[in-house]
This record gives structure tokens, sequence and C-alpha cells, in this order.
């Protein structure tokens, strides 16, 4: 309190002095700089064309659907599990379907972003892990995804470089291996 006023002097008010409020500065205008987007490495931006199913082995789906045939019937007749015996029917009917269903190529893309399968794409936040399997017999990139219920996603190479595409993903997804599953190897088997 700067001020003491004195309520026995009723003629003269008190003397307030006002606060100076001084004006803002004038805004400046800087000039617009345009930036240009990052030019991304060759690397980073990989695509190949492939189909993702073999192809189809009709001898050997043959085969295994005559297996479920006779498994179905023996099932039916010892066990009487006739649950059992509608799946297993069924399954024969679906390879059968399976086998006869035309291939198509689809187009890979490995970018910045994630991966690319036709027009669905996958991005790098929603990968758990990749592994690139490369033996003799088999070459492949396999993606474990972060949702339980997603299976893994194995996509053939076939001529493209596997250090490409492990330079291009491993900065966003870690590097782990993918054991093959006995479900797996039983589809490289019958030729699915």
């Amino acid at each position: 309190m700067s001020q003491i006023i004195d309520l026995r002097k009723k003629n003269s008010p008190p003397e307030i002095t006002k606060p100076v409020i001084q004006a803002p500065p004038a805004p400046t205008v800087e000039p617009v700089v345009k930036i240009e987007p990052p030019v991304l490495p060759e690397t980073s931006h990989i695509k190949w064309s492939v189909h993702l199913s073999p192809p189809h082995r009709r001898d050997r789906i043959m085969y295994a659907t005559v297996a479920f045939v006779i498994a179905a019937v023996l099932v039916a007749y010892f066990a009487r599990d006739f649950l059992f015996t509608t799946v297993l029917i069924l399954s024969a009917v679906v390879l059968n379907l399976n086998a006869f269903k035309p291939r198509r190529q689809s187009e890979i893309s490995v970018h910045a972003t994630g991966v690319s399968i036709d027009n669905q794409h996958h991005h790098y936040a929603d990968m758990k892990s990749f592994w690139i399997d490369y033996q003799s017999d088999l070459k492949e990139l396999s993606i474990e995804m972060k949702k339980g219920y997603t299976p893994r996603i194995k996509i053939p190479l076939e001529d493209t470089d596997p250090l490409e595409i492990r330079r291009a993903m491993v900065s966003y997804v870690p590097e782990k291996e993918h054991e093959q599953s006995l479900l797996d190897q039983i589809i490289r088997l019958i030729g699915m």
C-alpha cells in the first residue's frame, strides 16, 4: 500500500496514479521457408511380386484327402464320434477346394511406414517382430503381429535380396527368430 487515505479531509479526492500500459510490439513477419521432405535411401522402399501360396501339389493333396476320409470312416465306426467325423470330412472338402483355387500374384512393398501386401498395409507399430528365414529350400519373410489372434504373415522372397529387407526393417521392428510350427510343416509337406 503506497498511498494512505486520510478520511478526515473530505474535500480533496485521493490521488490515484494510473499504471502506464505499453502497446504491444508490432508483430514481425518472417519469410516463409519451404521445407523439402527428407529423401529416403533406395533401400527403404523395396517392391516385388510373388505368389503367397506355393504351387499346388495335387497328388499330395489327393493323398491327404484320402487319408482324411479313411480316418473319418475309422473314427465313425470305432469311436462313434460323429462330430469329429464331420470335422475330418469337412477338412477333406476344404483341402480339395483350396487345391483348385487359382493362384494369383501379390504385390509386396517394404517401405518406411510398414509392409504392404496388395492393398493391405501393416504398420511397423503393429508388428511384434520379424524374421527372415533363408535356407536352400525356404526363403521367406515372417512377421509376427502384436495382436495375439492375428496369425504370422509369411511372405516368400524368391529373388529379392534378404539383406536389403533386413536393413529396411531392423530399425523399426525387433528381429527375433520364429520357430516353424507343426502346422506350417504339415502345410509345406502337403503343398498348400
